[in-house]
């Protein structure tokens, strides 16, 4: 694998690249050729630039977008040349997808590239350029996310002054399209990394309304707006985007850090993104030092080093170019200096979807992709480098530490000792002491807000109330001791099988109640029934068997906690009286008391 890096500005230019790049050995000899065509400029001829390239360059695999320009005028890049990076390919075959979101949709591109997938046994990866909005993107992903192929790439951006047209280059320059690369050989081997090094503070907020999928409507049941207010004194006004960039919200999903940047508000307080936000999710606010962002930049460029890479594509959020301003080359420079023929992708959003399940679009971030044909390789995936991930040499004692240094220090200091108070508070305060769950308190109050978020989008909401068999038998029998044991595996035997929207906790004694988000009653169901088997077939120490009785509610129109969690005790006490050991659905009982 060979990768060269090209830069023209007018048409003469791009004749000399392309002739460079078609006259060489490599040109010839190559499995697979990828162009990335990466353009900062506003004064290209886009269509004859890319009709130019796929004309005269047949046998390459064309993809690329429009660069993010959203820093300061000072920093502005339209004035930057244009790049045209190669890569050649000694194995590795690539197959190209181009999709007009004009005349398709996020689903139904989805499917066809997971058809072909379906036809390519050794695909390794896939480089994603798109220009569509969020909800296509991530439709999009979805339909082949089962394949757990690494996917990475960038979200075209544009100039903020020029206010050219955001466009993704493929087959022709597209306002609203995907250009899909997938590589594929049995010899490629890749490593990616998710760099941020944002640091989060203050409290955890929950996103409480929604609409589409990436705008916020409302954080804990406030106008979204207001977290800026409340926390920055930042108002809306003509300044909002550019007074907020530096202080972006952090999601944690699965083991990957995602951030998200505002592009825009609105004035009934929502917040606009340019990815994808879920109800429900719980965020920090975050900030950012320069000196921080390096020391991540610094272990990935470490990282990548150690993998050896023969090719090393960058894919750069414009809005940590923003933030860094006259110090956002320096960034990029760490990683040069292995591999100066890199690419570089300046976007408004970056994909990172590891082989792991990790992953998803990004903002403020930057993802470094390492490739080699090296079939010795070991493919690596880091979904969040943190600080305690990078190897930070021992600096000298500074002797005057800048004012701003040490407000920051101090407020990192005083929301660490605050967040960890406020969690062991937490576990004293919503916790049962003796199985660990929410306990009733809790309970309540995280099924009050489920049936509150589910009214608003009109989901259902299913509850299960279960008790163990003859406990009083069992306290009676062989002490109280071994009732706390019994009480302890049982809880672990339901938790190892609980999905992370579930809500679960000790309503009291031998009695626990788990609350489960956009489910219906048959599903609910279902899965009471693998707890009951679950529960039945386990070889409890000392005890040896217990069985679980269990009773199912759905919600209706009207419900509120307690008539919901009133008609799946009722169906428990019906379980009970019917021999224990079994699941009763409470709708069933409904039906009866009507007949």
């Amino acid at each position: 694998m060979v990768q060269k890096k090209y830069e023209f500005i007018t048409s003469e230019d791009l004749a000399n690249v392309i002739s460079q790049i078609t006259g060489s050995e490599e040109y010839t000899s190559s499995s697979g050729i990828l162009l990335q065509f990466y353009n900062p400029r506003v004064d290209l001829d886009e269509e004859a630039v890319v009709s130019y390239i796929r004309k005269n360059c047949p046998k390459a695999s064309l993809t690329g977008i429009t660069c993010a320009n959203i820093a300061d005028a000072e920093f502005d890049i339209s004035n930057q040349p244009a790049e045209l990076n190669v890569t050649y390919f000694r194995t590795t075959k690539l197959i190209a997808m181009d999709f007009d979101m004009t005349q398709s949709t996020g689903f139904v591109g989805g499917r066809l590239v997971n058809s072909q997938l379906q036809q390519i046994p050794n695909a390794v990866c896939m480089l994603l350029c798109y220009s569509c909005s969020s909800a296509a993107i991530q439709a999009f992903l979805n339909e082949f996310s089962h394949h757990r192929l690494p996917v990475f790439g960038a979200k075209a951006g544009r100039s903020i002054r020029a206010l050219n047209q955001a466009k993704v280059y493929g087959k022709m320059p597209r306002e609203s399209g995907v250009v899909a690369i997938i590589f594929a050989g049995k010899d490629l081997r890749i490593s990616m990394d998710n760099c941020l090094g944002f640091k989060e503070i203050g409290l955890e907020m929950l996103v409480t309304k929604t609409e589409s999928d990436n705008v916020i409507l409302e954080i804990d049941h406030r106008p979204a707006t207001e977290v800026y207010s409340k926390y920055l004194n930042v108002k809306p006004n003509p300044y909002f985007v550019q007074n907020v960039c530096e202080f972006p919200f952090v999601f944690h999903r699965r083991d990957c850090i995602i951030s998200r940047v505002p592009s825009a508000y609105r004035e009934d307080g929502a917040i606009v993104f340019t990815s994808d936000i879920a109800k429900g999710e719980r965020f920090r606010l975050s900030y950012g030092k320069p000196e921080r962002l390096f020391q991540v930049i610094d272990q990935s460029a470490k990282n990548l080093k150690k993998f050896q890479p023969e090719a090393v594509f960058i894919f750069e959020c414009g809005n940590r170019v923003r933030f860094l301003k006259d110090q956002a080359d320096c960034e990029t420079s760490r990683f040069r200096q292995a591999s100066p023929e890199l690419s570089l992708a300046i976007g408004y959003a970056e994909l990172f979807y590891a082989s792991t399940g990790d992953g998803g679009t990004l903002n403020s971030a930057i993802v470094a992709v390492g490739l080699t044909e090296n079939p010795s390789a070991n493919n690596c995936f880091r979904p969040c480098i943190n600080e305690q991930d990078c190897d930070i040499e021992d600096t000298p004692e500074q002797g005057y530490v800048p004012f701003v240094d040490r407000i920051l220090h101090f407020l990192e200091t005083t929301s660490a000792e605050l967040d960890q108070m406020n969690q062991e508070l937490g576990r004293i305060a919503y916790t049962d002491q003796l199985t660990k769950v929410y306990n009733r308190w809790e309970l309540e109050h995280k099924i009050q807000e489920t049936i509150r978020l589910s009214e608003e989008d009109h989901k259902p909401v299913s509850m299960i109330f279960m008790d163990i068999d003859h406990f009083k038998n069992v306290n009676d029998t062989f002490g109280h001791d071994v009732g706390d044991m019994v009480l302890r595996a049982t809880v672990d035997l339901i938790k190892d099988r609980l999905l992370p929207q579930h809500i679960f906790g000790r309503w009291g004694g031998e009695e626990f109640l788990c609350a489960l988000p956009d489910t219906d009653t048959d599903e609910a169901v279902k899965f009471a029934e693998s707890l009951r088997q679950a529960i039945e077939e386990n070889c409890y120490i000392t005890v040896q068997h217990v069985t679980m009785s269990f009773g199912v509610s759905g919600m209706i129109s009207g419900d509120t906690m307690e008539s919901l969690v009133k008609r799946a005790d009722e169906a428990l006490y019906q379980a009970k009286e019917g021999g224990r050991n079994r699941v009763i659905l409470g709708e069933s009982l409904l039906t009866n008391k009507k007949e």
